[in-house]
């Protein structure tokens, strides 16, 4: 018989642990002195200790151990489980060492912060760009002033689908649609995203990050990338909110969103 430290040494464990796996049910010693408290082990028992110990290096948690010991699991079943959590984890490190990597090459030549987020979805009154020439400013104005007309606005930012022509207006109801408007509703999706400052001239840039982002970290691009304008250039007359709007295009805010990783339909 060994003495719980001795014990210890041998198993390649520390005491503390034995006691503390003793205490929780796990491993209990061949023989306790009642009159002492002392621990005493068998060299019997190094065979299931160092069974425990495997399995506490692969990362199975104390409750499946106790069951694999005590054989109320299934080995096989079990290791087969974990090696795909381990999997799983070392795409999710792969992907992250990916993202890394664009941001190390980029250095300070840009400021992209992707971020995932889902996107709710909403209603929208829709225009497409082409019933104005393609003049996507005229659009908006058209939109804007007709949903404000029928005091239906929802307070939220417009946007766009670019790769459709199409512009939006949050609703807060539904509005009769026209030959030029539409009403819609954009579906919720889990989105990459990237908030760009500036003129308009570098969204190009942006979107090709973000592509390239999507692309590194694994995602698949699952809709049309919406824009949404956080901050941009409107007429007084649309009475938009002044924390919207700014004169210059230096001050434009705007975010671009790209549906990954799952059906994302755009209009609806």
């Amino acid at each position: 018989m060994f003495t719980v430290g001795a014990f210890a040494r041998m198993a390649g464990v520390s005491a503390r642990v034995l006691r503390s796996w003793d205490a929780e049910g796990l491993f209990h010693p061949a023989w306790t002195d009642r009159s002492s408290g002392y621990r005493y082990y068998s060299p019997a028992q190094l065979p299931k200790l160092r069974r425990i110990v495997a399995l506490r290096d692969v990362g199975l948690s104390r409750a499946e151990i106790g069951d694999l010991v005590c054989g109320g699991s299934d080995l096989r079943e079990t290791l087969e489980r974990r090696r795909g959590e381990l999997e799983a984890e070392r795409r999710e490190l792969d992907r992250r060492l990916a993202i890394l990597d664009i941001r190390v090459a980029a250095g300070a030549a840009t400021d992209m912060d992707v971020v995932v987020r889902t996107l709710p979805a909403e209603m929208v009154a829709t225009m497409d760009t082409a019933a104005v020439g393609g003049d996507i400013g005229a659009a908006f104005y058209e939109l804007e002033a007709r949903v404000r007309d029928l005091g239906a606005r929802a307070h939220r930012p417009p946007g766009a689908i670019p790769d459709e022509d199409a512009i939006f207006v949050p609703l807060r109801r539904a509005i009769p649609a026209t030959d030029r408007i539409g009403v819609g509703r954009l579906s919720a999706t889990r989105a990459a995203t990237i908030v760009h400052l500036g003129s308009y001239a570098t969204l190009p840039r942006a979107r090709a990050d973000l592509v390239a982002w999507v692309e590194a970290a694994g995602h698949q691009p699952s809709g049309p990338l919406r824009i949404l304008y956080l901050q941009f250039g409107a007429e007084p007359e649309l009475r938009l909110p002044r924390s919207w709007t700014v004169d210059r295009g230096d001050e434009f805010v705007t975010e671009l969103q790209l549906p990954i990783d799952g059906a994302a339909s755009t209009r609806t």
